[in-house]
């Protein structure tokens, strides 16, 4: 630890004595009110304190992406941010629509449980997501990721973080459009599934003080995976459109109201399938074959042989091919009003609404003819928030105070309520099962559970910033919380046999300082208070009692810098949190079949340090490259779910080490066009992806290399590019789990891919904006 201290003091005291130099980063930003960039600085401009500030002014730990990065490094979903933030991780595995699985300094939420609040919150234009997120980024202006807890400032009350969106918002007295294709092809130029993806937007003013912004979104992926049984690929399509209307009365008065909706079709989409662990002790007959005799056979048996089990886990066998959508809408009504020259007042008003139609949800591959799925089930999710904040800014102190309530209710029902419960009929069952096709024979028995949830959270908050001189700043909030959770669960009936219930309340905060001997350089400290609320987890086990969840607390430190050289914004801060209670899942058996429930696993320490570059390298060169060195561990005495001692181990999803890298060379061809260069590095320590055996799922280290080549009028009016993402075919999936039979582990393992991730995808893309 006190090396570790050592050297990251020695990085941050090079920051802060770097010679500071008065240009500034050259970006476009969008604010929490308008997207107006601060010209007389040319600076980034971030929201991070909810009001509009330099990215060097803000004493927060902040990285950020701007719409320009976005695109060129292909950001359409929230598990892409990992590419671009060394300090984020996402994973589709943990949490999902329900509460994102987003991690920062390796503290995330781990459950996939409707109650758990998530650890991150994800913002999208100044509201709140809490339990109902959903994965597309289309049409977006910034992203900026917020380390650490930031109750005091977000409604949500993030215990690890924020991920904050900014969409593209209208213009006002502007017509103009943009379409964009991207198209790749399985087996063209070494492309490994195929990938279409298909954005736009049309801003159109509606008179002088109006304007209407529409934008769309569809992406289909085809051959991720592919049901050796039935010889099908995988299907899964999205659609998205967004509507952003944006009215200004007056100079005081600003309204946004913004709707979204989003569509998932997912055809085949088995949760996972056989793939290779990374290392295993397996005595097989063919090296680097990590599978049992037994599961060998029989996944043979179906087309899954073994030249088909390989660490991109493209096969698995299922009778039925899995099918589901899902369907999220959110509805936004952002308003600011300007009380004086010094206060103004901010309403944000949000609902959000997922439903999810599951046909078939397929667990794991078919073994000895048995296969583990959902079936005929409907999950249904919705959340109004409201948040009402006063700003004031005075001589010497800026004050943020309001409050915020948050309801979030989740039920899991029938699909079709005319189906009676415990029918083994293929195509009848209700719930979930381990059964034969023909449905002659169930390991478990068709269970249905039905589960509802209610939560509400009612926060108070307030942050201040006082000016202590003209170089000497303090700040700090207090966050007062008061939480209430009710469940129910009824087995085979839509009528409860079981409650639950909670209520708590909790204060936290932060307190902090910064020095800025100039414009242009700011060094600070800070100490921060973070709150996740307690939860009632439902069982793995059908008819158990609720699993009580401990809330979790996050005491966090940090130390930071921030400074200009040339054209780059540089930044590094040393931080330390400990998390008492953290929250996460176990896997238990049920009739031989890995089940996960929620538990608290006991109090996390993370420590480490991180260092970034942001902006203009050179005149033709502009990168945003960082690095975090994370000591994120179990505690002493954890046991995994296979039964091993995993203490002081690195937690699940969190790498030691990562550096990412994003960059773009221009070289002028005439006048009029340029041809360009990007690339998108990313390096991860060893990391594990199951709470198992410490070798067998320790996903080795290695790098992720993402590379686009075009042409493009020098005002990005056309662009042709071709790309190719994951060029070195790394084979890092979003998990792993074991592959039981009958309860026995087969020392191997079956794994969750993720296109361009675990796939190389090689295509070409085309773009307009006029």
């Amino acid at each position: 630890m006190s090396k570790l201290l050592l050297t990251s003091s020695v990085i941050v005291l090079a920051v802060t004595a770097t010679p500071a130099v008065a240009q500034n980063v050259a970006q476009s930003a969008s604010s929490a009110q308008t997207e107006d960039t601060s010209s007389e600085l040319n600076a980034i401009v971030v929201t991070a304190r909810l009001r509009q500030e330099s990215l060097t002014e803000v004493p927060i730990a902040v990285s950020v992406a701007t719409a320009e990065q976005l695109a060129r490094d292909q950001i359409y979903t929230l598990s892409d941010l990992s590419r671009i933030t060394p300090t984020l991780e996402v994973s589709a595995s943990f949490g999902g629509n329900i509460n994102g699985g987003a991690g920062i300094r390796g503290i995330r939420t781990q459950a996939f449980n409707p109650s758990v609040s998530p650890s991150v919150a994800l913002v999208v234009d100044q509201a709140a997501a809490g339990n109902v997120t959903f994965p597309i980024l289309h049409d977006v202006a910034q992203v900026e990721v917020l380390r650490g807890p930031q109750g005091t400032l977000f409604g949500q009350g993030a215990s690890a973080g924020v991920v904050s969106v900014t969409t593209r918002a209208p213009k006002l007295g502007e017509v103009q459009a943009n379409f964009n294709v991207d198209y790749a092809d399985d087996g063209t130029a070494g492309s490994e599934n195929t990938e279409i993806v298909m954005r736009g937007g049309l801003n159109v003013p509606l008179g002088t003080n109006a304007a209407l912004r529409v934008a769309g979104f569809y992406r289909q992926e085809v051959g991720l995976r592919t049901n050796t049984f039935l010889n099908l690929d995988d299907n899964r399509r999205e659609y998205a459109i967004r509507g952003r209307l944006r009215f200004e009365p007056t100079d005081r008065l600003t309204i946004d109201l913004i709707a979204d909706y989003g569509k998932t079709i997912e055809d085949g989409v088995s949760f996972f399938s056989p793939t290779l662990a990374p290392r295993s002790t397996a005595p097989t007959d063919e090296p680097g074959v990590t599978l049992g005799q037994a599961s060998l056979a029989d996944l043979a048996a179906c087309g899954v042989t073994r030249d088909r089990i390989t660490p991109r886990g493209r096969f698995y066998c299922e009778d039925v091919q899995s099918e589901e959508n899902s369907a999220a809408l959110s509805l936004t009504a952002v308003i600011g009003y300007k009380l004086s020259d010094r206060l103004s007042v901010t309403s944000v008003s949000s609902y959000r609404d997922l439903r999810i139609d599951v046909f078939g949800r397929n667990f794991s591959t078919r073994a000895f003819g048995l296969s583990a799925r959902n079936e005929n089930l409907q999950e249904n999710y919705d959340q109004f928030s409201q948040e009402l904040r006063f700003a004031y800014e005075g001589n010497g102190f800026d004050v943020i105070f309001g409050g915020f309530l948050n309801q979030f209710s989740s039920a899991q029902t029938p699909l079709n309520p005319a189906l009676p419960f415990g029918v083994t009929a293929p195509g009848q069952r209700v719930g979930f099962s381990v059964c034969t096709g023909d449905g002659g024979f169930c390991v478990v028995p068709v269970t249905f559970v039905s589960e509802t949830s209610d939560n509400r959270t009612l926060a108070g908050f307030a942050d201040v910033t006082v000016d202590l001189s003209e170089q000497i700043e303090a700040f700090g909030g207090l966050r007062i919380t008061s939480y209430k959770n009710d469940s129910t669960y009824g087995l085979n009936s839509v009528t409860p046999s079981a409650f639950g219930n909670i209520s708590e309340s909790n204060l936290s905060g932060r307190i902090g300082f910064s020095y800025k001997p100039n414009s242009d350089l700011n060094i600070y400290t800070s100490y921060s208070r973070g709150y996740k609320p307690s939860a009632l987890g439902f069982p793995g086990q059908p008819g158990a009692p609720f699993i009580p969840l401990n809330p979790e607390e996050n005491s966090a430190f940090e130390i930071g810098a921030k400074g200009n050289l040339g054209g780059l914004q540089l930044a590094g801060n040393v931080f330390y949190m400990n998390v008492a209670n953290f929250q996460g899942q176990e896997s238990i058996l049920v009739g031989g079949e890995l089940i996960s429930q929620i538990r608290n696993i006991g109090d996390i320490e993370s420590y480490g340090f991180e260092v970034s570059a942001f902006g203009q390298l050179t005149e033709r060169l502009s990168v945003n490259a960082g690095y975090q060195f994370n000591h994120a561990v179990y505690p002493e005495g954890f046991i995994g779910d296979d039964g091993s001692d995993l203490s002081r181990e690195q937690l699940l999803s969190a790498p030691r080490h990562k550096f990412v890298l994003s960059a773009d060379y221009v070289q002028p061809i005439n006048d009029r066009t340029e041809a360009f260069f990007n690339t998108n590095i990313i390096y991860k320590s060893a990391i594990r992806l199951s709470n198992q055996d410490t070798n067998r799922f320790v996903f080795p280290a290695g790098e992720t290399i993402n590379l686009r080549l075009g042409v493009r009028n020098v005002d990005e009016r056309w662009t042709a590019s071709l790309f190719v993402r994951n060029l070195t075919q790394n084979r890092e999936p979003a998990s792993y789990l074991p592959i039981t039979f009958g309860g026995q582990d087969d020392i191997s393992a079956r794994g969750r891919p993720v296109s361009g991730l675990t796939t190389r995808v090689v295509g070409a893309s085309v773009g307009f904006d006029f």
